[in-house]
């Protein structure tokens, strides 16, 4: 019998308690997204941190950046003038 492994983004929802979501430019991020990634694993460190395809659910191509507390997700914010994202911290009984 196969046993499927459970996907990284099911395992991310459950780890990370901070979501930020992020609309994604029309030309997309570009070198931006490595200029994050480098940010991102200096401030956060590699395993501190995921991002993921949002679900297009509101009409707007997004992604969603997970972080393990709301001050780095702030700071991330800021840095990269994200000035429309929305910081959705988990309740973790409402899963």
């Amino acid at each position: 019998m196969v046993r499927r492994s459970v996907p990284a983004r099911v395992t991310d929802d459950r780890y990370f308690p901070v979501r930020v979501r992020i609309a994604i430019p029309s030309g997309g991020f570009g070198e931006q997204l490595n200029v994050m990634h480098g940010w991102l694993n200096i401030h956060a460190g590699r395993s501190n941190f995921a991002m993921h395809g949002a679900d297009n659910d509101r009409g707007v191509d997004a992604v969603f950046f997970y972080f393990m507390d709301i001050a780095l997700a702030r700071a991330f914010v800021e840095r990269f003038a994200c000035g429309l994202a929305v910081i959705e911290p988990v309740r973790r009984g409402a899963e």
